[in-house]
């Protein structure tokens, strides 16, 4: 199998993968995993400062997927001056980059992601693409397009474990197949109003949204809140003072800048894994 070399400081697969912005990769080892995007898989390796991709094709695709041409040592620069627990939640996980998803599967996967941890919101996505999916690669399958999606009734998604959240995803399928998504369209909107459009599926509401506008569309000034993260700012940078989620997002906005959603992920890696905030 073709080995292509990739240089790429500032980039770590495990970091990147296994800090909750997507959920459709193995781990092979340590340094070595499987990532599934539409109909596409790879399989890459960390060696030290680059990566290599197993396999020649649609290595374009990846770089970009993995946000390759992006100077992160700029931004951990502008978010760590002035801001020593900043310093600290990037030094604990340098190598995160913020991926760029298909919108449909993003979509999906993070309606799924509700009320739930990761494990379980890996699962129902491996259950969802192996029953309506297309098989890729051998042993592999891709997430289903919303065509393969249609007439899929809140009953069979309850089948396949989803719960509550199957409503939400009839709902999606339904308005998506309806035209009312068109990425060129969206991609047109401001952040506020591409917002509004995200949260007029039935429950979405606006961290689901948020996660989509950064996870997909590479709207970087945003910063998604949940309990987690409120716990984490408000106890970091308000003294433990609990604030309202719409004020801890205006202060996250004027502290972080163009950059909250960089700031986001790093805050939020760090603090879950270090529990911090706790009770």
């Amino acid at each position: 199998m073709e080995k292509v070399l990739w240089h790429c400081p500032d980039f770590s697969l495990s970091q990147t993968l296994e800090c909750g912005q997507c959920f459709r990769y193995r781990k092979e080892n340590d340094n070595c995993y499987t990532v599934i995007s539409g109909e596409r898989v790879i399989t890459l390796e960390q060696e030290g400062d680059s990566i290599v991709f197993y396999g020649g094709e649609d290595i374009p695709f990846w770089k970009g997927y993995f946000d390759g041409d992006r100077n992160y040592g700029e931004i951990k620069g502008r978010l760590c001056k002035d801001d020593p627990v900043m310093a600290e939640a990037v030094l604990f996980a340098p190598g995160i980059r913020l991926l760029r998803q298909e919108f449909f599967e993003t979509l999906m996967s993070f309606i799924l992601s509700q009320n739930n941890h990761i494990p379980r919101i890996r699962g129902l996505i491996q259950k969802l693409s192996e029953e309506y999916g297309t098989p890729i690669d051998g042993e592999f399958y891709s997430f289903p397009t919303p065509q393969q999606l249609e007439g899929v009734t809140e009953e069979m998604y309850r089948g396949l474990g989803c719960g509550f959240r199957s409503r939400y995803m009839v709902d999606a399928v339904e308005k998506v197949l309806a035209g009312k998504f068109s990425g060129e369209e969206m991609e047109k909107l401001s952040t506020d109003e591409l917002r509004q459009l995200l949260m007029s599926i039935c429950g979405v509401g606006q961290k689901v949204a948020d996660c989509i506008l950064l996870f997909s569309f590479g709207r970087y000034e945003v910063f998604p809140m949940d309990v987690w993260i409120n716990r984490v700012f408000s106890h970091i940078y308000c003294g433990g003072e609990k604030h309202s989620a719409k004020e801890l997002q205006r202060l996250a906005a004027q502290r972080f800048g163009n950059d909250a959603g960089f700031a986001q992920q790093y805050l939020f890696h760090y603090g879950r894994k270090m529990k911090i905030g706790k009770v």
